[in-house]
């Protein structure tokens, strides 16, 4: 009886650990009157390419699928370190937009989601995220 209680927690200690590093990425910025959110299906984002999903909300909280997305993906700038910045536009699938975002190295990166919508002004949204 002690060996399997033993295995059954140990398994779950085990479980809890792999689905923790798994856990998606989700946040959301106002930007005049239109909600910005961003979401990846895990976080911190990885080295290389991530699948990121963008929603635009307008004022009356309904999905804007009529928009022009533009995604800069960025490291801040470091002393002695080259510049590394890149730029992808978002495409429409359904009401959100899915872009790639192709990241080049370990740490802190920011996310600039700008949005063009006719007869609208542009809004634009930073978010910070980290890669592994």
């Amino acid at each position: 009886m002690k060996r399997v209680l033993m295995f059954l927690m140990t398994a779950t200690l085990a479980g809890v650990t792999v689905l923790g590093c798994t856990k998606g990425y989700e946040s959301q910025k106002i930007s005049g009157d239109t909600t910005i959110a961003l979401a990846a299906a895990s976080y911190p984002l990885v080295k290389g390419d991530n699948s990121l999903m963008i929603k635009v909300i307008d004022a009356s909280g309904k999905p804007a699928t009529n928009a022009r997305v533009d995604v800069r993906y960025y490291m801040p700038p470091m002393p002695g370190m080259a510049p590394m910045e890149y730029t992808s536009q978002a495409m429409a699938k359904g009401d959100v937009y899915a872009a790639n975002a192709n990241i080049a190295m370990e740490g802190g990166w920011r996310i600039d989601v700008t949005v063009n919508r006719p007869d609208k002004p542009t809004q634009t949204a930073t978010f910070n995220v980290d890669a592994r």
